[in-house]
């Protein structure tokens, strides 16, 4: 762990880290070794501790971590929060709420106690069981990298250490730690990869964990360099960077292979916005394709970002845009072309019969490809409704469409916005975003329905 702390830099001499300490195994020994370095490597600690109010012995983990940061004799911070009542009044699930809940305690906290780093505890483990939930949801390089050893104030010095040497030095220090009995609870996806996937992978490759983190080390290195390649573009596109906003010839843009168009994109939004969090792939296909079309004006809402085209400039900027009201609308659809001016949407629909079954024609990345005679026609054009479900394609049941969006990290003030084609029992496209597993194309396919979405202003 010194050796982490000392290669990448993460407590400069004199300053003060919040260790964030739930009471667990991994946190405990944070917090243990940290104290055994504070001195040598200069630095004061802080415990933080946050009870989410979840279940009935939360308040004793409370009481064990104040408990324990009075017997190092470091001062602690506690909080409780109701994340419950929280989700409820807020209308996110659980996970979200908590995770929201705790990250603004983290800031606060920090702030409050002038502390430069806060401490996690993940470990070698948990980078592992993040790349595999990655994985099993279908990720890119972004995805691959894992979870940073230092990302602004965040640290992670445990993040080069397995879960099974925490113990070993826990349990030879003589440390005591409270168990999570949700860390067993099947329900919970991590939990599945953590107790089922990760030991079978061991059977394979005892140091599966590390294998997987290496896998993240590279796959950070190659979009470090990706990001260098791309910023040595900027000249040849006739590129404006500036905080906040990057501006390039569109038509230099469109001469570039589809491939680099789109890390060009994700390096423009990155450095508008600071950060590529809440970027789909979706919308860097959304980007490319309407800096692609022939519209002189044209422009696109992503999240905090909005792209613009005039003429022969593209305009990137980072920015929240503003709030439309939010309103409930809904449209019937017919096969053809169907303009939609007061939504700025264009919807085109066709059935087209197969040459042989199961042989699915070719389509370009806006266009989603459905089993005609899996979707119970006619079909309209709407916003989410309570009580709305979704099959996500890859999954084979129905979620809430709320919690599909929730796993999507799509933001709470675009969801009410987001178009859903359905039929007359299921919503079959949430546009621009997944297909429903109900009417994807298969070997016995005999007809397709081919589904475009465009937007623009005006």
């Amino acid at each position: 762990m010194r050796e982490t702390i000392e290669r990448y830099g993460m407590i400069p001499r004199g300053s003060r880290v919040l260790a964030a300490v739930s009471g667990g195994l991994d946190s405990v020994t944070l917090v243990s070794i940290l104290h055994r370095l504070a001195e040598e490597l200069g630095f004061s600690i802080v415990v933080a501790h946050l009870d989410h109010a979840l279940r009935s012995g939360s308040a004793a983990d409370a009481a064990f971590v104040v408990d324990l940061g009075g017997r190092m004799g470091l001062p602690v911070v506690a909080e409780r929060i109701d994340v419950g009542a929280l989700a409820q009044s807020e209308r996110i699930g659980i996970e979200e709420a908590a995770r929201e809940a705790r990250h603004d305690f983290l800031d606060r906290a920090a702030r409050e106690a002038a502390a430069e780093r806060v401490a996690l505890g993940h470990t070698a483990d948990d980078q592992a069981e993040t790349i595999l939930f990655r994985l099993a949801r279908g990720t890119g390089l972004e995805g691959l990298r894992g979870m940073d050893a230092m990302s602004g104030k965040l640290i992670r010095p445990l993040l080069h250490v397995t879960r099974a040497d925490v113990r070993r030095y826990a349990e030879a220090q003589g440390l005591s730690w409270r168990e999570d009995p949700s860390n067993v609870d099947l329900r919970f996806s991590r939990n599945r990869i953590r107790q089922h996937v990760l030991p079978e992978l061991r059977t394979i490759n005892p140091e599966a964990a590390g294998a997987l983190q290496r896998t993240g080390r590279l796959a950070g290195e190659a979009l470090d360099a990706l990001g260098y390649l791309v910023s040595s573009l900027w000249p040849a596109l006739g590129a404006s960077v500036e905080p906040g906003r990057v501006e390039w010839s569109r038509d230099a843009f469109t001469r570039l292979p589809e491939s680099v168009q789109a890390f060009v994109l994700r390096e423009a939004i990155r450095r508008a916005r600071g950060t590529l969090r809440g970027i789909a792939r979706a919308h860097i296909v959304a980007a490319r394709l309407l800096i692609a079309q022939p519209a002189a004006t044209a422009a696109l809402d992503l999240p905090q970002a909005r792209v613009a085209v005039s003429g022969d400039r593209v305009l990137l900027r980072g920015e929240v845009p503003a709030a439309e009201p939010a309103s409930s609308w809904s449209t019937a659809l017919s096969l053809g072309r169907t303009v939609l001016p007061e939504l700025r949407l264009t919807i085109e629909l066709s059935v087209e019969s197969l040459a042989r079954r199961g042989e699915v024609p070719e389509a370009d990345e806006g266009t989603e490809l459905a089993d005609a005679d899996r979707v119970a026609f006619p079909l309209t054009l709407r916003t989410r409704q309570e009580g709305d479900r979704f099959a996500p394609l890859g999954m084979g049941h129905d979620i809430r469409l709320k919690d599909f969006f929730i796993n999507q990290r799509i933001p709470r003030a675009a969801r009410d916005r987001l178009p859903l084609l359905c039929d007359q029992e299921k919503v079959i496209w949430v546009v621009g975003v997944r297909l429903s597993e109900r009417v994807k194309v298969n070997r016995s396919t005999t007809r397709v329905l081919r589904m475009r979405v465009a937007r623009s202003e005006g």
